[in-house]
């Protein structure tokens, strides 16, 4: 078992334990939580993945990734758990894997031959695009699309691993790395409540 295989399962875990956790505080049910647990864990990849015209796509390929997201959300539905963490513990759960993802969307990106702003793109997409389908089910407007440093983390990540390979580390600890730091810059974000500025709204007067 690689090293990249077991964050690639800790990844889908907490993207998938995300999902659930919203389930939870809109009280659906287990269909409902194993929908949302799916999105976040296999949403942002497999748009990467039809993007880049990788076949098959990757849950496709292994289903373990599938499988992880719906044990995930099975245990959170019998789970039990306090019912004031659920929003803290989503956003904590919710930045490893955005942190693992954007990471691992940008290494597999320049894998296939892409040049380092594409992959970090791609990082980004991997990271955030499941998250967005699980917040607009949800009906709340998208993480990414307020003013947290989400994106931005996400992006950060991206552009760490792509520096830590230009540099000469290999595929496995570029990922660390770059998983650091984005989680870093994301944890810090929600520690100090760090927005990213409002825009200048320009009177008529």
């Amino acid at each position: 078992m690689s090293v990249l295989f077991v964050l690639e399962m800790i990844g889908t875990a907490a993207f998938a334990i995300s999902g659930a956790l919203a389930a939870s505080r809109k009280n659906m049910d287990i269909f409902g939580f194993c929908v949302l647990a799916l999105m976040p864990a296999i949403g942002g990849g497999t748009l990467r993945d039809v993007i880049l015209d990788r076949n098959p796509v990757f849950w496709i390929e292994n289903p373990i990734y599938v499988t992880v997201a719906l044990l995930a959300a099975v245990i959170v539905f019998f789970g039990a758990y306090a019912p004031g963490s659920r929003l803290k513990l989503l956003i904590w759960t919710d930045a490893i894997g955005m942190a693992l993802f954007a990471a691992m969307g940008t290494g597999i990106s320049l894998d296939l031959g892409t040049g380092p702003l594409v992959a970090v793109m791609m990082g980004v997409t991997t990271a955030v695009a499941g998250g967005m389908i699980r917040d607009i089910i949800c009906n709340e407007i998208p993480l990414v699309l307020g003013k947290e440093v989400y994106a931005t983390a996400a992006f950060v990540t991206g552009i760490s691993y792509v520096l830590a390979v230009e540099v000469g580390a290999d595929d496995r600890f570029a990922l660390v790395i770059a998983t650091v730091v984005g989680f870093t810059v994301r944890g810090l974000a929600i520690v100090y409540d760090w927005k990213l500025p409002p825009p200048r709204v320009r009177s008529d007067d």
